[in-house]
């Protein structure tokens, strides 16, 4: 079985999130900012909220990213046949 790494970083969710339209939660000095990114680059990210306003929040002050979307590393996992010898285990001997 073979394994693979890849480093994925706040920014690039920050740029997954602003590419696909996908809502996000910033979490800033412990307070969660919710909304969709208007703009993004190295030094900062617009979040429109649901009520009209915005918040424009410095990246290096970023501490998680909650992008509410599917996870783009996630595999999915297919259900193996049960095999045709398969038998439940033997209980207990008694002497």
């Amino acid at each position: 079985m073979g394994s693979t790494s890849m480093m994925y970083t706040m920014g690039m969710a920050l740029d997954r999130a602003a590419d696909g339209g996908h809502p996000v939660s910033i979490l800033v000095e412990g307070s969660w900012v919710d909304g969709q990114i208007a703009a993004v680059d190295s030094m900062g990210v617009v979040l429109e909220g649901n009520d009209g306003d915005h918040t424009v929040i410095r990246v290096d002050r970023v501490a998680a990213v909650k992008v509410h979307a599917e996870s783009p590393f996630r595999t999915s996992i297919s259900r193996a046949p049960a095999a045709p010898e398969a038998r439940p285990m033997p209980g207990p001997r008694t002497a």
